[in-house]
C-alpha cells in the first residue's frame, strides 16, 4: 500500500492512530483504591487515549511503598491494555529537587542567590552602623550621590573605616552604599528545598532518587511500557518573577557553588569586579557585556549540567526525556522562574514541549480579556502578556522541535487548571489553535481517580459523572487525526525569527511576540532560531540563499527588535546575505546588508520577496494556517480562529496536484467539486465559520475537477456554491426558503450528579442557568419539535442557532453526528425525512461548571447553558452550474 494511501486510512478509521497521553493524578488516598485506578485507566482507553502520564504532585507516600505500589498497579493496567505511560520524575514542581529528598542527601548544596540591600549614607550623618544584610558578605560598593569615583570593599569593618574617615575630615558627600551577599534561596515554589541545579553532582543525585529508583522497581516494564519521563517546569527558582531580569528591581541572582570561578574560566574575567553591574546601570557597553555574560554562563550550566546530564542518562538506559520548562511571558530569557535560554535547555528534551494553563489561551479573549469572566487568574502573572501566549508560545516548541532536537513531534500539557466550566466546545477550538501551531502529542490536564479533586480542574471523566464524558471520545478521534496529519510529516515555512534572548539580555527592545504576532496575522509561517544554532556550520548550511536545517530551509531572517549581535552571529547573516538569503531588522538595522522595518510594515515587504503561506484576496487577519508535507501531498491545515466573523474567500495554495478536503471530526474526505490551476499553484473557494478548520490536501499523483472557474464564466460566489453531483456533473446549490422552528419543548432532563430537576422547571428555548432550580444544573435536556415536508424534492439543513454547549440531534429517530461546537448545523440525509410530520430531537449537555460556583477555577459569569436558538430549517434546491451559458449542458 502506498504511504499516502495508508495515510488516508487512517485518517478515515474510527480508530485513528492515538496522540493523546493525558495526565493521571495519583493521591495515595484511601478511597483510591485499585479497582479505581483500574477503572480510570481503562476511561482513558476508551477515549482514544495511547497511554497516559503519571502524575505525582498530590501523592502522600511520595516515593515510599505506597507510591510504588501504585505506580505498579498502573503500569500493570497499561501493559494489559496495550498502552504506553510515561511518568512525572518530580513530587511537585519544578523538578529535581525530588520532593526536597535531594537535599537531604546533600545539604551544603542548597540553592544559593546574589542578593543586595542598598541604603543612603551621608559623611555628617550617623555614625556607620551594622550590616543591614542576613548574609555573608561579597562585595560592598559606594556609589556617590555627585560625581566621582565608585569605591569598593570586600569586608564590612574596611566599609566602616573608610566611612569614619570621610566623617573625621569633615566632608560632607553622600554615597549610596550597596551591600552584595550570598545566601541561600528565600523564593521560589519549593523555598527551602531548592538545590543548586547547576552543579552535576546535584543531578546526579536527583536520577539516582528518582530515575534509577524506578528502573530498578519496575525492570518488567522498563522501555516497554514504560516509556520514559516527563520533565516539568525546571527553572532558575531564584525569586518569584516571570518578568524581572536585571536592573534595580530583581531581588537577588542565581549564585551556583561554582559560578565565579567557572565564569572567570569561561569568560576571562572575575565576575567580582564588576558584579554590581547586574543591578546598577553604568556604561552602556560595558553593562551589557556584563549582563550578557552571565546569563550566557549560566544557561550553558544549566543547559550542561541539569538537562543534558538527565537526557544523557535516559538514553543510555533505553528510555527517553520529555516535559517543558516554564515558557510564560519573557520566563524563557530570564532567570526567576525561567530558564534564560528556552533553546539552550529544550534541545535536551527528546520532543518539543509546552503548556498552557488558567487560561492563558482561549477563545473569549477574542472578544473580551480573559480577566472579565475569569477575575481571580488577573494576579497569576506579573503582568498580562496575551501577544506571548497567543503568538509566541507554541511556536517556541515547534522550533525547538524542528530545529534543536530533530523530530516532528511537539508535546503540549493542555488544558490545566481551566477549571470545570471547560468543554469540549473550548477544547475543540483549543485543538485547532494548537494544530495549526504544529502541536501534535497531547497532555491533556486530567483525569483523577477522585471525584470531585479540587487540585487544578477539570478532570475529564470525573467518576463518570461529567456529563460531557459520552461526547469525549469524538472529540479524541478529532485530536488523534488532526495530529495524525503532522506526525512523520516536513514542516515547510520560509522564514526564520533569530531567537533574541542574548539581545533581550544586553538591554535590546524585545519584538518578538510582536514580530510572530504580525506573521501569523498576515499568513506567513516561520520558526525561532537561535543564535547557538545559526552559528553551528555542521547543522545549519548557508546554500543558494537558504539556511538548511534538517529539513527545513529559510530564505529570509527576521531580527526582532535585535541591535546587539555577537561578532560570530552577525557574521554568519552577512554570510547569508551575500548567498542571496534576506535579513529584516525590525525597527533598527543591526547588520550590513539587512533592511530595517516597522512593525507595522513587515508583511508588507516580505511581501516583495516571499507570497504568503496561503494567499487569499482580502485581508483576514484571524486566518491561521500550516503547511507540513507528508506521504507525497502537501498538507494544508486552514483554522478560523474568530468567535464572530466567518472566513469566505478564493485560497490560493502553493502546490499542484488535485484537491480534496479532509475533515477531521469525522474523517471524511471528499475531492474539491471546483479549483483552478495556475502553473504551480492552485485556487480553491473556502469558507470556515467562526469554530470551524480543515486540511485541505493537495495530492500530485490524483486527477480532479481543476478547469477554472473564470474559464467557466462563474462568479466568485457561484464558485462558493459549486457542488459535484454523483455523476461528476457540476451543480450550484441554491437557497429556496427557510423557516423557524417553534415551539419547542423540554420533554426529559438527566443529569450525572444527584442534583437533577424536574423537567416542568423549563419551558421553550433560552439560557436554562437563568430559570430558577436550574442555576447550578449539569447534565443534559431533550427539546423536541416538529416540523411539516409538503415535498422531498429538495435538500434540508437544520440550525440550532446558538447553543449551551454540545448539541445532538435526531429526526424521526434517527440520530446524526453530535456537534460539539458551532455552527450547530446539520445536512438532514433524505432518507430520515419524510412526507408531512416530521420530529426533531435535540439533546444539549453543558458543562460541571455551574455546580463548582464556589471552585478557586470557577467562571464569574456563568456560561449560557441550553438550547438558545433560534432554530431555523433551510430548504436547498439545485441547477446545473452551466445549464444557461452556451457550450455546456
Amino acid at each position: 500500500m502506498k504511504s499516502s494511501d495508508l495515510l488516508r486510512e487512517r485518517f478515515a478509521s474510527h480508530e485513528p492512530p492515538r496522540s493523546l497521553f493525558p495526565l493521571l493524578w495519583l493521591h495515595g488516598a484511601p478511597e483510591e483504591t485499585e479497582e479505581a485506578l483500574r477503572r480510570e485507566i481503562r476511561a482513558m482507553e476508551e477515549a482514544g487515549c495511547g497511554g497516559f502520564v503519571i502524575e505525582s504532585r498530590p501523592h502522600a507516600d511520595y516515593l515510599g511503598e505506597g507510591w510504588w505500589r501504585d505506580v505498579g498497579i498502573c503500569l500493570d493496567e497499561a501493559r494489559r491494555l496495550g498502552m504506553d505511560v510515561w511518568m512525572f520524575d518530580e513530587e511537585y514542581y519544578p523538578s529535581g529537587i525530588a520532593g526536597g529528598k535531594v537535599l537531604d542527601q546533600m545539604p551544603d548544596y542548597r540553592m544559593e542567590v546574589l542578593t543586595k540591600a542598598s541604603f543612603l549614607w551621608s559623611a555628617d550623618g550617623e555614625e556607620p552602623g551594622v550590616m543591614p544584610l542576613d548574609a555573608e558578605l561579597f562585595k560592598i560598593v559606594c556609589v556617590p550621590e555627585a560625581k566621582g569615583e565608585r569605591a569598593a570593599f570586600s569586608r564590612w569593618p574596611e566599609w566602616q573605616a573608610w566611612a569614619r574617615e570621610r566623617r573625621e575630615a569633615g566632608e560632607t558627600a553622600s554615597w549610596t552604599v550597596h551591600v552584595i551577599g550570598v545566601k541561600p534561596s528565600w523564593s521560589g515554589r519549593m523555598f527551602d528545598k531548592m538545590v543548586d541545579y547547576l552543579s552535576p553532582e546535584v543531578t546526579d543525585c536527583f536520577i539516582g532518587l528518582t530515575y534509577e529508583a524506578t528502573k530498578q522497581r519496575f525492570p518488567e516494564y522498563w522501555g516497554t511500557t514504560l516509556k520514559g519521563f516527563f520533565g516539568d517546569e525546571t527553572s532558575f527558582e531564584n525569586f518569584g518573577s516571570y518578568d524581572v531580569s536585571f536592573g534595580e528591581e530583581t531581588p537577588c541572582f542565581p549564585w551556583p557553588t561554582s559560578v565565579r570561578r567557572t565564569f572567570e574560566e569561561r569568560c576571562g574575567y572575575d565576575l567580582y569586579s564588576c558584579v554590581e553591574t547586574l543591578w546598577l546601570d553604568g556604561d552602556a557597553e560595558e553593562t551589557a557585556k556584563v549582563r550578557t555574560d552571565f546569563m550566557d554562563h549560566l544557561t550553558k550550566l544549566f543547559s550542561e549540567n541539569f538537562f543534558a546530564r538527565i537526557q544523557r542518562w535516559c538514553h543510555a538506559n533505553g528510555v527517553q526525556f520529555i516535559g517543558h520548562v516554564v515558557e510564560d511571558n519573557r520566563a524563557h530569557m530570564n532567570h526567576g522562574f525561567g530558564v534564560g535560554h528556552f533553546f539552550r535547555v529544550t534541545k535536551h528534551f527528546d520532543m518539543g514541549g509546552y503548556d498552557f494553563v488558567l487560561r492563558q489561551v482561549d477563545s473569549e479573549q477574542k472578544i473580551a480579556s480573559y480577566e472579565e469572566h475569569f477575575p481571580q487568574f488577573r494576579t497569576y502573572r506579573d503582568l498580562p502578556y496575551p501577544d506571548f501566549f497567543h503568538y509566541t508560545l507554541a511556536k517556541l516548541a515547534q522550533s525547538a522541535a524542528h530545529l534543536e532536537v530533530g523530530t516532528d513531534l511537539v508535546m503540549c500539557e493542555n488544558f490545566g487548571a481551566y477549571g470545570w466550566d471547560l468543554g469540549l466546545r473550548e477544547m475543540k477550538w483549543l485543538t485547532d489553535w494548537m494544530t495549526v501551531r504544529g502541536t501534535n502529542w497531547y497532555v491533556p490536564h486530567a483525569f483523577s481517580p477522585i471525584f470531585p479533586d479540587p487540585d487544578c480542574p477539570p478532570h475529564f471523566y470525573a467518576g463518570g459523572r461529567n456529563p460531557q464524558w459520552p461526547y469525549f471520545r469524538q472529540w479524541g478521534n478529532y485530536a488523534n487525526r488532526s495530529c495524525l496529519m503532522l506526525r512523520e510529516a516536513r514542516h515547510i515555512a520560509p522564514i526564520a525569527v533569530l531567537y533574541p534572548a542574548e539581545a533581550h539580555w544586553a538591554g535590546d527592545t524585545n519584538e518578538l511576540d510582536g514580530v510572530c504576532k504580525a506573521l501569523m496575522r498576515s499568513q506567513y509561517d516561520f520558526d525561532i532560531l537561535s543564535m547557538d544554532l545559526l552559528v553551528d556550520e555542521e547543522r545549519c548550511r548557508i546554500e543558494g540563499g537558504e539556511l538548511q536545517i534538517g529539513g527545513e530551509r529559510f530564505s529570509v531572517v527576521v531580527l526582532p527588535g535585535i541591535v546587539r549581535l555577537p561578532a560570530p552571529v552577525r557574521e554568519r547573516l552577512k554570510a547569508f546575505i551575500r548567498s542571496g538569503g534576506k535579513v529584516v531588522s525590525v525597527n533598527r538595522a543591526a547588520v550590513e546588508g539587512g533592511e530595517p522595518v516597522g512593525l507595522d510594515e513587515l508583511a508588507e515587504r516580505l511581501s516583495g520577496w516571499l507570497a504568503p503561506g496561503v494567499g487569499t484576496t482580502k485581508p483576514f487577519p484571524e486566518l491561521r494556517f500550516c503547511h507540513y508535507e507528508k506521504s507525497g501531498l502537501q498538507i494544508f491545515f486552514l483554522n478560523n480562529e474568530s468567535v464572530e466573523e466567518t472566513f469566505e474567500d478564493i485560497v490560493e495554495f502553493p502546490a499542484s496536484g488535485a484537491m480534496e478536503r479532509w475533515t477531521p471530526m469525522d474523517g471524511k474526505i471528499e475531492a474539491l467539486p471546483l479549483y483552478e490551476r495556475t502553473g504551480d499553484r492552485v485556487r480553491a473557494p473556502i469558507r470556515l465559520e467562526p469554530y470551524e478548520s480543515c486540511f485541505i490536501v493537495v495530492d500530485p499523483d490524483r486527477t480532479g475537477h481543476g478547469e477554472g472557474a473564470a474559464e467557466l464564466g462563474l462568479s466568485k460566489e457561484e464558485w462558493h456554491r459549486a457542488q459535484r453531483s454523483e455523476d461528476g456533473s457540476l451543480r450550484l446549490a441554491m437557497r429556496s426558503g427557510e423557516r423557524r422552528i417553534e415551539p419547542w419543548s423540554a420533554t426529559a432532563v438527566r443529569s450525572p450528579l444527584p442534583e437533577a430537576p424536574n423537567v416542568d422547571c423549563l419551558s421553550g428555548l433560552g439560557d436554562w442557568g437563568r430559570i430558577e432550580g436550574m442555576e447550578t444544573f449539569c447534565g443534559s435536556v431533550d427539546y423536541e419539535a416538529s416540523f411539516r415536508l409538503d415535498s422531498l424534492e429538495e435538500s434540508f439543513s437544520l440550525d440550532l442557532g446558538q447553543v449551551g454547549e454540545v448539541a445532538a440531534l435526531a429526526v424521526n429517530g434517527r440520530e446524526l453526528t453530535p456537534r460539539l461546537c458551532p455552527p450547530y448545523r446539520w445536512e438532514l440525509p433524505s432518507e430520515a425525512l419524510r412526507l408531512g410530520e416530521n420530529r426533531v430531537k435535540a439533546t444539549v449537555t453543558n458543562t460541571l461548571g455551574p455546580y463548582f460556583r464556589e471552585d478557586d477555577f470557577r467562571r464569574d459569569v456563568p456560561a449560557p447553558a441550553g438550547l438558545i436558538g433560534p432554530v431555523t430549517l433551510t430548504a436547498w434546491k439545485s441547477r446545473a452550474a452551466l445549464e444557461e451559458r452556451k457550450g455546456f449542458a
